[in-house]
Formats: structure tokens, C-alpha cells, sequence
């Protein structure tokens, strides 16, 4: 309720209240009549944008248009930012988009991308604070997920996990320990992704996980997902799906089992850490297919375990494509635990955009491989140099105990017997006067 105050009416106050309120409305609906001219003012304020915009591929993975594309989706978002009180930001909010995927794509320091771009630290950790969740927010709601392509099994997701990077989390030993990956010999993040290929042929994420200890098992993530409602949904088959699968003929491909136009759903499909039982698979909700741990003498069992291997490979082409354009996931995460999980939510939006514009291809394969072969190569690094500083410790130490025994023993050589020390004393006493 409006307090009244002195010289006006409730009434009247509640009525320009009323007609306040109408405005912003209009003016927040209407707001793309207004695009073109917001788009020119800030087109023309945006400094940082228009210095580097003929370099803008190299630092952001997107061109300049590409880049006001992504604002364009933030921006019903940056007007509600806009109307908030307070200190308005000394950057553009196109200056803010900019810096935010220059910072995912480099993956260096504040102090590094101060440097960089020419602003202070305090004024970047600023812009990309404000703008990481709109562009979350505006990502996630202009994200439209396609329905899975055809296949001989019905396969409509394909899951793996993945371990990135982070620093030592302060604090007991007994709770950081919990962030350690013995596979991977780091402390890491584990997050589980559903990589799909659509229709049009498209390789793209279509759902992922909340951030995991890197101690997870890959399994055991999946099995606390649950039934999850919208994985389930997406799975269930719709009719233009059936359509579909009528249209393609599979009898040619030699796959032993049954079909998956059998089924009423697709299935997720797995290596060979997600194999289960029906049990609990019924409990989760949906079918989960897993590629066989090993190769089977039958024939036509192997030729099923090659073809869900080849089907794996999109996933990996994935994390490939999402390393290779994003520094931060590929070395060490450099922000705040706090903020990881919008962070890879914004890079796997931002990965589906480029998959868009460039499909997955073997390339990407080798970036993955590339890429562990390169933290692989670090893990075995670490336990030569491990090896080797035991192997001088244990040296060390055994000179140091041969050293005590030799010095003991010249000293039992050495000592008097009691009767010297007998005469020694008199002769210390006679020549002390007693």
C-alpha cells in the first residue's frame, strides 16, 4: 500500500503508481522496437568491443555479429539489470559479453586478462561476476533441443563423464581428499554429459549433470541423477519418431538382439562403466545400453559392441570440441568453485552454437585424445619424479643410518675400560689439589 503523503491523495498516488507500472511494461515488452537504437548506442560506447574486433575469432571463437548475437539474447535480461538502482557499471554490457568469453576462451588470471585488455582487475571481476548469470539465464531459455535421429538400437542420448581441473580447495585434509581423482592424479570436478545427435545430423549436448567430487564413481553419478523427469520425457518416443524409424530399413546391418523400434523409448547409451542390471535400470527410469568390457569370440556380439563403440565416438568428439575451444576447462579452472557450474553450463551452450556453424568431425577426436594423452603424460611425470625422490630419500636416509652405526661403533672402540677410567680420575684429582 502507498503511504500518502502531504499535498496529494491516496488515490492519486495509487493511480500514477498504476500508470508507472503500465509503462515499464510496455517499455519491457516492446523493448525490440528499441533494439536498433540500444544496439547503436552501444555499439558506439562499447570501446573494448570495437578495439578488438578484427582479432574477435581469435579471442572469443565467435566473430563480431556472432558476438551481438549472443548479446541480443541477454539482453531482455540486461534491461532488467539496467533498471536496478545502484552504481551503473563503467563497462558496456557488450563490453561485459566480450570479456566473459574472452576469460572462458583464454583461460588465464584476472591479473593476466588486466593486462590483456587494458582494464583493472577489480573492474573486470566486476563485469564478468554481472554478466555470468544472464548469460546463463538467456542460454539455457534460447536453447531448443532436437530430437534424436534414427538407429538401428534406438539410441537417443549418449552419457560419459568427464574430470576437469581445479586448484587444491583450502581447508581439512579430510574434506579435500574428496576432490581428488586417482585416475587422473588431480584435483577435479567430475560432471556427466548426454551428448544426442539430432535429426539434422547435429552432435550436440542436450543435458548434463550438477558438479561432482572428482572421487565420483562415473556410474555412481548417474545413479544419483535418479529418475530424472526431463531425460525420461525426452526419451519417451513421439510419433513423428516412429514415422521415422518406419522410413529407415535396418535389416541390412548385422546387429545381434532386438531392434529398438521394439522399444516404447529410446535408451542411453554408455561405456563400460555404466553396465547394470534391469533391476536398476528400472529404477532409474530408462534403458541403458553399455559397450562390452571385452571383445566376445561370438560374431555377432562383437559386431554389437563395434557398433555402440562407433556410436561413442560423438561424445568424445564433444569434449574434444568443448577443450580445445575453452581453455579454462582444459587447464586448471582458475575461478571460484562457486561459479563452475555456470561456467561449463555457459560453455556447453556456447559449444552447441558453434557445432552449429561447425560440425564435429575427427579433428575434434584428436583434440580429445591430445588432450588426455597430455594429462596422462603429466600423471606420469609426476610418479617418475615421485620415484625418483623416494629412491634419494631412501639413499639418503640409508647413509644416514650407516653414518650412526660407524660413528657408534668408533666410540666403543674408543671408550676406556673401568680401570682407566679408575687411574684417569686419581690422576684428575691429584693434579686438581683434592
Amino acid at each position: 500500500m502507498v503511504k500518502p503523503r502531504k499535498g496529494k491523495s491516496v488515490e492519486a498516488l495509487i493511480d500514477l503508481e498504476e500508470s508507472r507500472e503500465a509503462e515499464y511494461i510496455e517499455s519491457s515488452v516492446s523493448f525490440a522496437r528499441t533494439v536498433p537504437d540500444i544496439e547503436e548506442i552501444m555499439m558506439g560506447r562499447s570501446l573494448i568491443f570495437r578495439k578488438y574486433e578484427s582479432g574477435m575469432v581469435k579471442l572469443t571463437n565467435f566473430t563480431p555479429s556472432e558476438v551481438v548475437n549472443i548479446y541480443r539474447m541477454c539482453l531482455p535480461r540486461i534491461i532488467k539489470e539496467n533498471t536496478k538502482r545502484g552504481k551503473k557499471p563503467s563497462l558496456t554490457f557488450l563490453d561485459h559479453v566480450f570479456c566473459y568469453l574472452y576469460a572462458l576462451k583464454s583461460g588465464q588470471t584476472m591479473a593476466s586478462l588486466s593486462v590483456n585488455i587494458g582494464e583493472s582487475e577489480s573492474t573486470l571481476h566486476s563485469a564478468i561476476r554481472r554478466i555470468r548469470p544472464i548469460v546463463t539465464e538467456s542460454l539455457n531459455s534460447n536453447t531448443f533441443i532436437d530430437r534424436p535421429a534414427p538407429n538401428p538400437l534406438s539410441i537417443g542420448l549418449i552419457c560419459d563423464c568427464s574430470t576437469f581441473q581445479v586448484y587444491r580447495p583450502s581447508g581439512f585434509y579430510d574434506e579435500s581428499k574428496k576432490m581428488f581423482d586417482v585416475k587422473n592424479n588431480i584435483y577435479g570436478i567430475k560432471v556427466l554429459f548426454f551428448v544426442n545427435i539430432n535429426v539434422w545430423g547435429k552432435v550436440k549436448c542436450v543435458f548434463l549433470s550438477n558438479p561432482n567430487v572428482g572421487s565420483s564413481h562415473d556410474f555412481l553419478i548417474l545413479k544419483n541423477l535418479g529418475i530424472n523427469n526431463e531425460i525420461k520425457e525426452y526419451l519417451v518416443k513421439t510419433k513423428e519418431d516412429r514415422e521415422r524409424e518406419d522410413m529407415d530399413k535396418y535389416e541390412d546391418m548385422d546387429i545381434e538382439g532386438k531392434f529398438g523400434r521394439d522399444y516404447d523409448s529410446f535408451c542411453v547409451l554408455g561405456d563400460s562403466a555404466y553396465i547394470c542390471s534391469q533391476e536398476i535400470q528400472n529404477k532409474i527410469g530408462y534403458r541403458i545400453l553399455a559397450v562390452p568390457k571385452y571383445k566376445s569370440k561370438d560374431e555377432d556380439v562383437a559386431n554389437r559392441g563395434k557398433y555402440l563403440a562407433s556410436r561413442r565416438v560423438h561424445v568424445e568428439q564433444f569434449f574434444g570440441r568443448l577443450v580445445g575451444a575453452w581453455n579454462t576447462f582444459r587447464h586448471v579452472y582458475r575461478f571460484e568453485h562457486k561459479h563452475f557450474q555456470m561456467d561449463i553450463e555457459n560453455a556447453v551452450n556456447l559449444t552447441n552454437i558453434l557445432t552449429d556453424y561447425n560440425g564435429l568431425g575427427d579433428e575434434d577426436s584428436f583434440e580429445y585424445k591430445n588432450w588426455l594423452e597430455t594429462r596422462y603424460g603429466m600423471v606420469d611425470e609426476r610418479k617418475k619424479n615421485k620415484l625418483i625422490s623416494n629412491k634419494k630419500w631412501r639413499n639418503r636416509k640409508k647413509k644416514r643410518l650407516n653414518d650412526s652405526q660407524d660413528n657408534i661403533q668408533d666410540f666403543l672402540n674408543n671408550s676406556l675400560d673401568d680401570e682407566e677410567i679408575i687411574n684417569e680420575s686419581k690422576l684428575l684429582c691429584s693434579s686438581l689439589n683434592y
